[in-house]
């Protein structure tokens, strides 16, 4: 019998296989998931991360002389949130083993070093240049292996992975990085992978909308 389950994972499979110009990439990859439910919500997570992530990274460069500590809370609740969906993202079934793994390494070491951050926000600035720098890199490598992967949207992809790689390595390589200096660098780099974010969960719930 052919239920609406079964015309949700056909549609799926056309909107992710290799015909639909529109469905290649990243983006396709949210949509290997079986059920509609499913892909929804990934893509309303994704926007809500991408959104959050851009208005940290806003107030982190609108605020010239802001606190250590507000600066803490910023990047440890965007960490929280983004390593919680790489940790989604290494579930995907048809993904790349590789990038599943990678994505899982990348989701917990961003949820582990937001929660130290969040936790000890006023401890000290080299605390958040180690912890976001080396997921800025992190973020990086993985976003790049992703664009080899999934052959859509590569430049996009490419672009967004050097810039947090060159971004992490001017955090933990600055000599006397300054709090402002910091806080302009930690904002770029959230408010350009918050603005991709956003596009993709827009993408997937596109999509959806046809599934």
């Amino acid at each position: 019998m052919f239920t609406r389950r079964g015309a949700t994972l056909l549609l799926v499979s056309d909107i992710s296989g290799p015909a639909p110009e529109q469905a290649d990439g990243p983006i396709a990859a949210e949509l290997s998931h079986p059920t509609e439910q499913y892909v929804r919500h990934l893509g309303t997570g994704v926007i809500v991360a991408g959104v959050l992530a851009v208005v940290c990274g806003i107030v982190a460069v609108a605020w010239p002389k802001i606190p250590l500590l507000a600066l803490a809370i910023l990047v440890g609740l965007t960490l929280i949130s983004l390593g919680a969906l790489s940790i989604a993202h290494a579930f995907q079934r048809d993904a790349d083993a590789g990038a599943r793994a990678l994505s899982g390494v990348l989701g917990l070491f961003g949820v582990v070093g937001g929660v130290v951050v969040v936790r000890r926000p006023g401890d000290t600035l080299l605390v958040i240049v180690l912890v976001l720098g080396l997921w800025l890199f992190g973020a990086g490598v993985v976003e790049m292996i992703r664009a080899i992967v999934y052959p859509g949207q590569r430049l996009l992809a490419f672009l967004t992975g050097a810039i947090d790689i060159v971004i992490a390595i001017l955090i933990l390589s600055w000599p006397k990085e300054s709090l402002g200096t910091l806080a302009i660098l930690t904002g770029i780099a959230f408010i350009i992978r918050g603005l991709l974010m956003v596009y993709r969960g827009i993408q997937v719930h596109r999509l959806a909308a046809a599934v």
